[in-house]
């Protein structure tokens, strides 16, 4: 096993981690990425959050995610979000730690072949999905006071 491999297995195992802790953490009552008729516009009000990606290979680099909501202070529920031709990057940037409201539609993830690109692997040994997550339709800034 060569290092590139060793390093996809550990990042493998640490996602599968990670979304087990998550799923315990997560209120199941709520509507979450994958749980959300795909469909289906939502609204949701928030902590718009924007962690920069690191100009490295990584997961975390190859989903993409860099915009989340929290719509849950108490366990820190979040979604992925993800800019649109009616919402910019620059904007969802702009509005960091900022409370809002969204409209967003939710958009699954695609997977790439491996023979196009290099990707960790989920348990079933293909690319994890990239894009997953709510593609932001409108956002307004709320006011401080308003829950």
């Amino acid at each position: 096993m060569d290092l590139l491999q060793l390093i996809l297995v550990l990042i493998q195992t640490t996602i599968i981690v990670d979304t087990q802790k998550i799923k315990v953490k997560d209120n199941p009552s709520q509507e979450i990425n994958r749980v959300v008729n795909q469909s289906q516009i939502s609204t949701f009000r928030g902590k718009l959050i924007y962690e920069e990606i690191p100009p490295v290979m990584s997961v975390r680099a190859y989903l993409g995610e860099e915009f989340f909501l929290i719509t849950d202070t108490s366990n820190h529920t979040k979604l992925v979000l993800r800019p649109s031709i009616q919402v910019s990057h620059n904007t969802l940037q702009s509005l960091h730690n900022q409370q809002v409201e969204i409209t967003a539609k939710y958009v699954p993830g695609t997977r790439p072949k491996q023979t196009e690109t290099a990707c960790p692997l989920d348990a079933g040994a293909q690319c994890l999905p990239q894009g997953e997550g709510y593609q932001v339709l409108s956002i307004v800034l709320l006011n401080p006071h308003t829950k």
